[in-house]
């Protein structure tokens, strides 16, 4: 009479074994990782890199200087009115994961027209990206604990002074409000990032144009000034100082 082998058995009883194993592991890892992410956000996944190929090459934590950040390529004001700054000061000093969330909260209000050009390249929709409003978005342990490595990376500024001069220490807060480089000097590059900012056109020379676009974002007295005078320094330090 033929008998199977046992080590066959064996065999197989050890390939369940590790496979089972394996399961419990990978959905372990998970857990500990960022089981956070729903179903749909996981789908959008691959969709979101589609985008993010397009905008900036796939480089997530791409910054430029040209006021567009992270590889879905966020303004800051978009960033921070769709509460991106709870987790990082600009899109690319957050995690990938972070950035699709807050894609997805951008794509529920303003759909696919957010990304003009590469929406249609990638073929994003509300449905393939995850669309969801700011509630529904959940973020995983990993996507805080890389955004807690982010915010290290930027220095907590004590409050400025009220002193209506443009100092190191209140260009250096400036510079974070409008997502450049911080480096406490007002240049070119930092005088287009602030014009993009307050919407007007970004040619670097701060005129009376940009200085009346200013006062009214920070609720300044417009006096006309072709120039950023102490008084409107002095309430850009206090907007500053409520602000960050």
């Amino acid at each position: 009479m033929y008998s199977a082998p046992r080590h066959r058995a064996a065999r197989k009883s050890l390939s369940l074994l590790n496979r089972l194993v394996g399961f419990a592991f990978v959905a372990s890892a998970t857990a500990v990782i960022g089981v956070a992410l729903s179903p749909p956000a996981q789908a959008a996944g691959s969709v979101w890199d589609s985008v993010a190929a397009c905008e900036s090459g796939g480089n997530w934590a791409i910054n430029t200087g040209n006021g567009y950040f992270g590889g879905l390529q966020f303004s800051q004001s978009t960033w921070l009115g769709f509460g991106g700054t709870r987790y990082a000061a600009t899109a690319s000093r957050a995690s990938k994961d972070v950035q699709i969330a807050i894609a997805r909260r951008v794509l529920a209000a303003q759909g696919p027209g957010a990304w003009p050009v590469c929406s249609r390249k990638a073929g994003l929709s509300r449905a393939n990206g995850g669309a969801v409003a700011s509630s529904a978005v959940s973020f995983s342990a990993v996507s805080f604990s890389a955004v807690s490595r982010s915010r290290a990376r930027v220095p907590i500024c004590a409050k400025l002074t009220l002193d209506g001069r443009m100092g190191p220490k209140t260009i250096r807060v400036l510079q974070r409000w409008v997502g450049t480089t911080q480096n406490g000097s007002f240049g070119p590059t930092t005088a287009k990032v602030l014009q993009r900012r307050v919407g007007v056109p970004a040619d670097g020379a701060i005129g009376p144009r940009t200085i009346r676009a200013l006062q009214i974002k920070i609720s300044a007295r417009r006096d006309g000034a072709r120039r950023l005078n102490a008084a409107s320094t002095r309430a850009l330090q206090v907007y500053l100082n409520r602000h960050y």
